[in-house]
């Protein structure tokens, strides 16, 4: 092989093999990187980058595209200049909405940047039985998209209980990918169940939220995803139990981030400033975010800095800090200074993914609740908002009957919430009762809500909820706030109900301005919207709520809203 390089960079590598730090010459040809030594060797161009730090590029293992709000070309504008330079994308939300259909448009819309896109197959679409999403996988519809270029793994696993209790059409879904890895999700799962759910044939879980809980995991064979996203912060929590020993089988992953965060905070390259301030060697943390997931997925040309690797490259300013100034994917500069390079085309073909809320108009009377008992109090459940975490409390409060009816207690911060079906036109609507959000007037709603993303209001009354959930039937979906039945503010989030095509700054600044209405409300929470998606999620504990109704996530049944 000729030895002269196309490009040579010459600083401290960071080689994720040795665990050491080096001074070091970096040859590129072409694609790949072809040299490693501490001798310069011919080529076209030098790079000498001083005291800066060359690694190897980020590699998301774990993301929901879908919940950044943006569409995958839109993605990588903000993720590639941070240093991520691959992700492997579970598009389990746009599944929900249009099945493989949605599947292969978040595919070729990747396809459009330089950002690695894998993919592994959405493997509980509806996650549960317990609520109604646009479109189903079973599968034969796994099968055909193992055939699907950029393909890799069978993602998360939500329905746990059918895994334990060897539930045929999970079993199959599992048998149908044994070659290729299978992502779990087990939250609070441990002893013999968590041993069952392993048996079948999981490889991995991003649900902890307890060092016991990881280490058990961990200790079973598991590879463990600290996640780091809006919703959810786990790093703080676990990011202690990695050490020397055990640090090649855990993996930094985000999960769900909004773009407001993605641009606030950052992406991996956020993850790996926060690991490395609380502690953790920043080699090790390195390789959480580039080898261990390229073994994890069999990406063998990917998460290291040696000759036949493909040339996926982030320097960064120092170890500490992680500011990436420049970005190489396959040995070309996509970033610099922060500044995506690439041009994007805001152009689709297939308009059929704009159109997808499918509901009639909602009135007053349809989200009443009716209650025609003696008692002039009942005792109800509600869905208790845990900040920072997407899990959720089961609380019992008093509630007082007017005219028949449970209405909001905003005293005391127990607010209406709603699941409004806008898939298959049913009418149908879950409701009950929220406490965590303060706010005292007024209502925000959304069609984005985990999994199966039907419309989820929550509102101090009835009209302003109706409006909220009707302006997001008219504009094809996204995030809205009304009081006083005026529109505060609005996201139109026209693809599929989920994402923008627009760049994220525009969306940011959208955000802004609904959040500060949000905020004048009363609301104080961090992230409301990234909150209230969650809460028709039936797969993460304790209490959640569906088009069906209340779902008791231990019971994995649903309960009634009145205590008996």
């Amino acid at each position: 092989m000729n030895s002269q390089a196309d490009t040579i960079l010459h600083g401290n590598l960071v080689n994720v093999y040795t665990g050491t730090i080096s001074e070091s010459y970096v040859g590129i040809k072409g694609k790949m990187v072809t040299y490693l030594g501490k001798n310069l060797i011919p080529s076209r161009e030098r790079m000498e980058l001083g005291s800066r730090y060359i690694l190897p590029g980020y590699i998301d293992a774990h993301i929901h595209i879908e919940s950044s709000m943006m569409v995958p070309s839109q993605y990588a504008r903000v993720v590639v200049p941070r240093g991520t330079t691959c992700v492997i994308a579970d598009p389990h939300e746009i599944a929900n909405v249009k099945g493989i259909d949605g599947i292969k448009f978040m595919i070729r819309d990747s396809k459009r940047t330089p950002l690695r896109v894998y993919v592994v197959i959405p493997s509980c679409v509806p996650a549960t039985h317990l609520e109604t999403s646009g479109s189903s996988i079973g599968v034969d519809e796994i099968k055909k998209l193992r055939r699907l270029d950029r393909v890799i793994g069978l993602g998360e696993f939500m329905d746990f209980p059918g895994v334990i209790a060897g539930r045929k059409e999970d079993i199959e879904k599992i048998r149908a990918c044994q070659k290729i890895p299978i992502d779990g999700h087990a939250p609070g799962l441990r002893g013999l169940d968590l041993c069952a759910y392993i048996s079948a044939g999981i490889f991995s879980d991003h649900e902890s939220t307890t060092k016991e809980e990881a280490l058990e995991k961990l200790s079973l064979g598991m590879w463990i995803m600290i996640r780091e996203g809006s919703a959810s912060r786990n790093l703080k929590d676990l990011i202690g139990i990695v050490s020397k020993e055990n640090s090649r089988r855990f993996m930094l992953v985000i999960d769900d981030k909004h773009v407001a965060d993605l641009i606030a905070e950052g992406d991996l390259d956020y993850s790996l400033r926060k690991a490395v301030g609380e502690g953790l060697d920043p080699v090790d943390a390195i390789r959480m975010v580039t080898l261990n997931p390229a073994e994890y997925y069999g990406l063998r040309k990917l998460g290291g800095v040696s000759p036949g690797k493909s040339a996926d490259l982030v320097v960064v300013n120092n170890l500490k800090d992680f500011v990436a100034e420049l970005v190489m994917v396959d040995g070309k500069i996509v970033a610099k200074d922060g500044q995506y390079l690439p041009e994007v085309r805001e152009s689709f073909d297939d308009r059929s993914i704009f159109k997808t809320m499918n509901l009639g108009e909602v009135a007053p009377e349809d989200i009443a609740i009716k209650y025609d008992g003696r008692e002039r109090v009942v005792t109800i459940r509600v869905i208790g908002v845990v900040g920072g975490q997407i899990y959720t409390k089961e609380l019992r409060q008093d509630l007082e009957v007017k005219d028949g009816m449970l209405a909001s207690d905003i005293d005391h911060d127990v607010l209406k919430i709603c699941v409004v079906e806008r898939h298959k036109r049913s009418g149908r609507i879950g409701k009950g009762f929220v406490k965590g959000f303060g706010i005292k007037e007024g209502t925000i709603a959304s069609s984005i809500a985990h999994d199966s993303h039907n419309i989820v209001v929550v509102g101090t009354n009835d009209k302003d909820m109706c409006i909220a959930v009707n302006r997001l039937r008219k504009m094809g979906g996204g995030i809205v706030a009304v009081n006083s039945e005026k529109i505060l503010g609005e996201l139109p989030l026209p693809v599929a109900g989920l994402m923008s095509t627009w760049k994220a700054e525009n969306i940011v600044e959208n955000l802004k301005k609904l959040h500060e209405e949000v905020d004048r409300l009363g609301c104080n929470l961090e992230a409301p919207y990234m909150t209230i998606s969650f809460l028709s999620l039936p797969v993460i504990p304790e209490l959640k709520i569906t088009d069906y109704g209340l779902v008791d996530v231990g019971k994995f049944d649903f309960v009634d809203l009145i205590v008996s």
